[in-house]
């Protein structure tokens, strides 16, 4: 309810629970990191979004959403690698083999 009503910070303490309840759902780390991304809080938002990754290495929006926080925090570099894994999991690739010869 709190996300529905736009009260991002209420929200990101419901999803910080559920992450800290289940650290393997998905989810609660997607919905943690974009409520942390919309309050600001990019360096918390960033370690979220690289758990969520974690958690799904072949996630066309996990990486999508860490680009996010990376460009908004305004690291290009890395804003531009997770652009790049982003495309490559579009496409049924291996994101992590991206640049490794």
């Amino acid at each position: 309810m709190a996300l529905a009503f736009g009260e991002m910070k209420e929200a990101a303490v419901f999803y910080r629970s559920a992450a800290e309840l289940d650290p393997e759902n998905a989810e609660a780390w997607q919905a943690l990191g974009m409520s942390l991304v919309k309050l600001d809080l990019l360096e918390e938002a960033i370690s979220a979004l690289q758990k969520l990754v974690s958690l799904r290495p072949k996630d066309q929006l996990a990486y999508t959403s860490l680009s996010l926080a990376y460009g908004r925090a305004g690291r290009i570099k890395e804003a531009e690698e997770m652009a790049a894994k982003a495309k490559v999991a579009a496409w049924g690739g291996d994101p992590e083999k991206l640049g490794k010869a």
